[in-house]
């Protein structure tokens, strides 16, 4: 029976082979044995049957298997989610919309900032675009200003570059320069594009100038679309000082120009 019993405890461990075997009886002594010790035919009859889970259970392990899988593939997207939001605010957006587009007058004036490369084309093509007004650096070489560049000669399109510092300060004479080209190809029919690096400082001081001087709009009211277009009078308190000191020069020069009168600004002509 000491045989009997280690291959008892043999079964736990090794699957039974099916070879065939001897019946045990109660008063004989086995003298049959398989040399290899987890290899010995075990009598049904006398072995301890071997417990298994239920069905539809699983062992502890086998749960945080499941467990450790199922919180690495939630991580695994949740890190993608991130990546893609992270991706999407730090440029991959501009691929796909116009850095801070915005229309001015339907048909006739529009601002943004720097367009991405890859839409450029379709810009000025869906926005029929006739003339642009850079007011970034003339010597800006980035990727994205070569192509307006290239695809502004391809497609016909006039550029006028007037150069503003950053925060929209500079030459004040540049204002009164834009508005004149804005009104005179609007007189020709031809929708301009004003832009800067962000569309927010200097195309919003030129947006504002032309909502004031052109449109007649209260000044209260074009330095409130600058703010939705991203000016911020904290970060850049000189700009609208800068405007409103200027405003009366401007709208002189405007006038002996015939771009407006000198009695009250006058809308651009329909």
């Amino acid at each position: 029976m000491g045989r009997v019993r280690r291959d008892i405890k043999c079964a736990a461990a090794c699957r039974p082979l099916e070879f065939p075997y001897r019946e045990y009886q109660a008063d004989t002594t086995v003298t049959d044995e398989v040399p290899e010790l987890c290899t010995q035919v075990i009598n049904p009859a006398v072995a301890s049957p071997i417990v298994s889970s239920p069905v539809g259970e699983s062992s502890p392990l086998s749960r945080r298997g499941r467990q450790w899988f199922i919180g690495t593939i939630a991580c695994l997207i949740v890190g993608s989610l991130i990546a893609a939001v992270i991706s999407w605010y730090l440029g991959v957006h501009d691929w796909f919309f116009p850095v801070n587009f915005g229309i001015v007058e339907p048909g006739r004036l529009f601002r943004s900032g720097q367009i991405s490369r890859h839409i450029i084309r379709s810009t000025l093509v869906n926005n029929r675009i006739g003339v642009i007004i850079d007011l970034s650096s003339r010597w800006e070489d980035t990727p994205d200003a070569r192509a307006e560049r290239s695809v502004a000669a391809e497609l016909g399109v006039r550029r006028i570059n007037l150069t503003l510092r950053g925060n929209g300060l500079g030459d004040p004479s540049v204002y009164p320069q834009a508005l004149a080209d804005i009104v005179e190809a609007n007189r020709q029919g031809k929708a301009v594009l004003v832009h800067c690096q962000s569309g927010s400082q200097r195309t919003g001081g030129i947006v504002a100038a032309y909502r004031i001087l052109i449109e007649g709009q209260s000044p209260d009211a074009a330095f409130a679309e600058m703010r939705r277009y991203g000016h911020d009078r904290k970060h850049n308190p000189r700009l609208v000082p800068f405007i409103e000191s200027h405003l009366a020069m401007w709208k002189d020069q405007l006038a002996r120009e015939q771009i407006i009168t000198a009695s009250q600004p006058a809308g651009p002509p329909r």
